[in-house]
């Protein structure tokens, strides 16, 4: 069998894309706070969904990017074909 290598450039730019969803994740639930002037506890109690969201977001990142990757694989393709 093959082994899959995934390369320090890759996981650090995957990790990136990840925090960034959870701090999405986390400013959406400190806005919902302040918008219904909940108590401020429920920045750490409401941890569990902060996770949900930011893998939700993770999800729809990861699509976006397979699109895009799609597009431009079908763009390239379509360029270099010779008619």
């Amino acid at each position: 069998m093959k082994d899959l290598v995934i390369t320090s450039k890759r996981l650090k730019k995957e990790i990136y894309v990840l925090s960034t969803c959870f701090i999405l994740a986390f400013l959406i639930n400190i806005s919902s706070i302040v918008t219904f002037r909940t108590p401020w506890y429920e920045m750490f109690t409401q941890i569990g969904y902060v996770a949900v969201i930011t893998f939700i977001l993770y999800l729809l990142v990861a699509i976006i990017r397979t699109v895009a990757f799609l597009i431009r694989k079908l763009v390239t393709n379509v360029a270099n074909c010779k008619i």
